[in-house]
């Protein structure tokens, strides 16, 4: 909720509508859907690799600006996308009749996961819905059972994707870019998105083997519209100190940052810092605006 200070006639005018963010929970269609992991195992003087797909299926939330159609900007905050493979199975044999060594490498119950603090930043939609979204770390979860045997070394193990101690240090995820496009199936937005994560995995128990893993994603998504989490509206009252006239602005209690803007769309707005806690504040009007817009929003 905002509301507006029109200075020239001395009153207080509220309701005007502004574009706004709504978050869509969209579910993945798993018969749309895969990702494709190919992982090369490499000796140095020779290398193999192994490959296998899966259908995947999940969830995954998007905030759109404006939350109808026409969309100017989304940004995918969370993604939840699981391998509906229990296992994905990769094997390798090194040399003439695996006489430099073999491996076998079981991918067990995959998901990569998307938190908002690890989103990249709101992209731009062109006319045609085509989007760029940039700066996605991810986290990879699940179980990695390996059993090499390879040019002297061989070892029995498993790693647990999820588990920051089982992560080799300097081989944390790097960002990955998301390209997709939104549309509209009547009032339901359709969502389609291609992904490519790769990491490249050195070990010292592996001295001279290098992992490269490659993880080939595109998702086929449909959005429902979840419902926006609320800020109370703003109460607002001319107070007298002395000789001078002042607003009053005075809401219920919680977790929000106010804003103030001369444009009703908030396109430049200053952002006013409030204490924790925090139900009111005073602005004294001034010249240089003809009126001055207020909103809070969720932090």
């Amino acid at each position: 909720m905002f509301a507006a200070l029109g200075l020239s006639f001395g009153v207080v005018v509220a309701g005007l509508g502004q574009a706004q963010a709504g978050p869509w929970l969209f579910t993945i269609d798993k018969s749309q859907s895969k990702i494709d992991f190919k992982v090369t195992i490499d000796l140095g003087v020779t290398k193999e690799s192994d490959s296998d797909s899966t259908s995947i299926d999940g969830t995954l939330v998007a905030e759109l600006t404006p939350d109808a159609a026409p969309v100017e900007t989304i940004r995918i905050t969370q993604v939840d996308v699981r391998s509906t493979k229990k296992n994905i199975n990769l094997s390798y044999s090194f040399g003439p009749f695996g006489l430099l060594g073999k491996a076998k490498f079981t991918m067990k119950n995959l998901q990569i996961l998307l938190v908002p603090a690890e989103a990249g930043e709101a992209a731009e939609l062109d006319d045609e819905g085509n989007f760029t979204q940039e700066g996605n770390i991810p986290t990879l979860t699940g179980l990695v059972v390996y059993d090499v045997n390879i040019v002297g070394v061989k070892k029995k193990d498993e790693i647990d994707l999820g588990n920051p101690e089982d992560i080799p240090e300097g081989n944390e995820q790097e960002p990955f870019t998301i390209e997709g496009n939104l549309t509209w199936n009547g009032d339901v937005p359709v969502l389609r998105f291609d992904f490519a994560i790769e990491e490249e995995i050195q070990n010292e128990e592996f001295e001279g083997i290098t992992l490269l893993v490659t993880a080939n994603g595109s998702v086929f998504a449909r959005g429902e519209q979840m419902a926006a989490p609320t800020v109370p509206a703003i109460a607002f009252a001319p107070k007298l100190t002395g000789e001078s006239s002042q607003l009053r602005l005075a809401w219920e209690g919680g977790d929000y940052i106010l804003e103030a803007s001369a444009d009703p769309g908030f396109a430049v707005a200053e952002e006013i810092e409030l204490s924790d806690g925090q139900t009111e504040f005073v602005i004294k009007p001034s010249g240089d605006y003809p009126q001055r817009f207020f909103r809070l929003r969720h932090r």
